[in-house]
């Protein structure tokens, strides 16, 4: 985590602010429109997406799913309309064109919050941290299936 820090730093001071910055903030705006869009709903009436982050419809006509919700669901046992399905097929298509992780840097609000914690581990200087070995997530996403 240092060495990334002082690749930042290096690149905002070589490059300059809003150069070494651009992609954090560019996320950051993205996050906050797609969450502005679910809000604008309720909040003014319009209806640009209805749902939520799991399962959502855009524009009256497009049915979004998280695949990974969906396969939750099914293992659960309940049936999903063809909806939902047409909606985890499009999310999945999307994953392999463009890249499995642009959900969750793009798009998910926790994105902010797991930043936040870091930024605050770096001020308060908290180094220590539990390691995980790297099947652990494998474990975790069957144990949450079942």
């Amino acid at each position: 985590m240092i060495r990334a820090t002082r690749i930042g730093k290096l690149a905002i001071a070589r490059k300059g602010w809003w150069t070494g910055n651009k992609w954090l903030l560019l996320r950051r705006c993205s996050q906050l429109l797609i969450l502005g869009l679910f809000l604008l709903g309720p909040w003014a009436g319009i209806w640009i997406v209805k749902g939520n982050l799991n399962s959502s419809l855009a524009l009256y006509i497009l049915p979004l799913t998280d695949p990974y919700i969906l396969l939750q669901a099914l293992f659960a046992g309940h049936v999903m309309e063809s909806q939902a399905l047409l909606g985890a097929a499009i999310i999945a298509v999307f994953y392999m064109l463009v890249g499995g992780r642009v959900y969750c840097s793009w798009v998910c609000p926790v994105n902010v919050v797991t930043d936040t914690a870091h930024w605050l581990r770096v001020k308060l200087g908290i180094t220590t941290s539990m390691r995980l070995s790297g099947s652990t997530r494998y474990w975790l996403l069957g144990t949450t299936l079942i």
